[in-house]
């Protein structure tokens, strides 16, 4: 770039230089300024349900955090390593994406409640739908698994499970226990 000198007319008026000046500088400025490409917001950061939610895929009653499992149907308080269902408990869990799964659960019947039901028919639901009945004939630990159909299950979602008990003890009026929950969930 050639840049001339004044001409010796325009420096008897200085104010037309000074102008003169500033108008070269803003076209310098303007000119060296581009258009910056449009910026965007990065997408929104989702954090994993599993971090969100704090719910897994399984729980065992001795955990601190069993109680974000517990929808429903559960001693607000657990016993220890275990805690007792009432007449309908339901809990939910966060399934991560999986081929296939089982629920598993390991209870028991206490010796003093089986004495009020005798034998006990468990009914287990996944979300809604029901996955199996199962019979018990004596009382002690037990385990359940069964598998889980895929069309049962939500993926990268919560699931819920409904154990419903055919018949319940009431060792009080007003309290209806049917089992003890020690651990339950999915695995594949």
């Amino acid at each position: 770039m050639v840049v001339c000198p004044p001409h010796p007319a325009l420096l008897q008026f200085p104010f037309v230089l000074r102008f003169a000046s500033v108008a070269l500088l803003s076209t310098l400025f303007l000119s060296a300024c581009g258009r910056l490409p449009e910026s965007f917001p990065p997408p929104a950061q989702r954090a994993p349900l599993e971090a969100s939610s704090g719910l897994s895929h399984f729980v065992a009653m001795s955990d601190p955090t069993a109680g974000a499992y517990i929808v429903e149907g559960f001693r607000q308080t657990s016993e220890g390593p275990w805690r007792w269902a009432n007449a309908r408990p339901m809990l939910r869990f966060y399934l991560p994406p999986i081929a296939r799964a089982k629920f598993t659960m390991a209870f028991a019947l206490p010796e003093q409640t089986f004495r009020l039901t005798g034998p006990v028919i468990l009914t287990f639901l996944v979300n809604g739908r029901v996955l199996d009945r199962a019979r018990y004939d004596k009382p002690g630990e037990q385990q359940y698994t069964h598998d889980v159909p895929a069309e049962f299950l939500k993926p990268d979602g919560i699931n819920t499970v409904a154990i419903q008990p055919d018949k319940v003890a009431e060792p009080n009026p007003g309290e209806k226990l049917a089992f003890v929950l020690i651990s339950a969930g999915f695995s594949e």
